[in-house]
């Protein structure tokens, strides 16, 4: 089977989309789902890996069992 030049492209980027998918796949440290994550930081100091459905939930949760206030920010780079 021969391709043409433009399926071959296609499959090049379909390829390309595949491997981005699966490198942003991590370990959600709520949910313990394999999922795409964000790397968040506890209190500015703890890195942790949450998907969107977990960052509210754990904000709260975690405030609530220490009592104290509780920070999540985004980690960049």
């Amino acid at each position: 089977m021969e391709l043409t030049v433009k399926e071959f492209r296609e499959l090049k980027e379909m390829r390309e989309n595949i491997r981005q998918k699966i490198n942003s796949l991590e370990l959600c440290w709520s949910c313990q789902k394999i999922c795409e994550c964000e790397q968040w930081l506890v209190n500015e100091s703890v890195p942790v890996w949450l998907c969107g459905q977990c960052v509210s939930e754990v904000s709260y949760r975690l405030t609530e069992e220490t009592g104290m206030p509780l920070s999540l920010s985004a980690h960049c780079g």
